[in-house]
């Protein structure tokens, strides 16, 4: 389970999944009071056993080189405790980590992160221009291998969050279905790939699209808008606004009144089960006994010529 950029909640550690600790560019959780890395906090979240990796956010899908808001009604002084802020007062992210101006920023980020915590360390990015993996890469070989991230999470520009600006999430960034082939080529090209994992995320929601991901090349699959879905989220686009029809992100005592737990926690164990179910049938008809086996040779995309193409043919590099 991911946290996403605010924090680590007595809630994420209750159920005994493993985590991934993400840090945004507001650092909740792991900030001084005056901007950068509480390194003390970092070692209090990464001794929790349950904490596996920590995940640096760069930008996420609809949202890249936009921060973020939580409005002050939401700051509750439960909330400002976990994030590390003033009760009652806005939170806001920048649009960026103020420390990354480059890609040698980045990688001294990740080195810093590694070292202070003594785990995994991985970035998150929308992809925008596969020019950005041939910089990175090129940093990384200069520097060697060991300096690389151990994973690279690629978000879709069609994912992202309801509260992003409709211009960013009609415009802005490259699809999963154009980055994903890209980015794991790429690692191939200059070496890198048994050395980087790669997850991908954004819009995943139905068992055919994670089943592609798969075969595109990604390691694991992530999926936060499936599971929204399942709470009963209807994309009204009021994420930041504590006025969520349907309960689910709102403080409001009225309207979370529409959010049943007892009923909502079946149907996201449901989706789950169903999606893990799905996926295995698709693999065991390509032919192979679980989903990490999935290749490119087992998915086609039509181009707008026309043409079916096998992913082997348009992506010859990946093997």
């Amino acid at each position: 389970m991911n946290t996403g950029e605010g924090g680590l909640s007595p809630y994420h550690l209750e159920g005994g999944a493993d985590i991934v600790f993400q840090i945004g560019t507001g650092k909740f959780g792991v900030r001084k009071t005056e901007g950068g890395f509480d390194d003390d906090k970092l070692r209090q979240i990464s001794a929790h056993e349950q904490v596996k990796m920590f995940e640096i956010k760069l930008s996420q899908g609809a949202k890249p080189g936009k921060g973020g808001i939580l409005p002050a009604v939401k700051v509750t002084p439960e909330i400002a405790a976990i994030r590390g802020l003033n009760p009652g007062q806005d939170a806001i992210s920048p649009n960026r980590h103020p420390e990354i101006e480059t890609y040698e920023d980045l990688l001294d980020m990740i080195a810093h992160v590694r070292d202070v915590t003594g785990k995994p360390i991985g970035f998150k990015a929308v992809i925008g221009d596969i020019e950005f993996m041939d910089e990175l890469c090129a940093a990384i070989r200069a520097r060697g291998a060991a300096s690389a991230p151990d994973f690279i999470t690629i978000d879709s520009a069609d994912g992202g969050t309801g509260a992003a600006p409709m211009s960013l999430i009609d415009c802005m960034g490259m699809p999963l279905r154009e980055s994903l082939p890209l980015v794991v080529d790429k690692l191939i090209e200059y070496d890198l790939r048994a050395r980087v994992r790669v997850c991908a995320s954004g819009k995943l929601i139905n068992p055919s699209e994670v089943a592609w991901a798969l075969c595109a090349g990604a390691d694991f699959v992530n999926s936060a808008r499936g599971f929204m879905f399942a709470l009963g989220c209807i994309q009204a686009l009021q994420c930041n606004k504590n006025t969520c029809p349907t309960g689910i992100t709102t403080h409001n005592k009225k309207l979370q009144y529409g959010l049943v737990p007892e009923k909502k926690a079946v149907r996201v164990a449901h989706y789950a089960r169903n999606m893990h179910k799905e996926i295995g049938i698709i693999a065991h008809s390509c032919g192979v006994a679980e989903p990490r086996q999935l290749q490119r040779k087992h998915a086609r995309i039509v181009m707008n010529t026309g043409r079916s193409m096998s992913m082997a043919e348009l992506y010859p590099n990946h093997s």
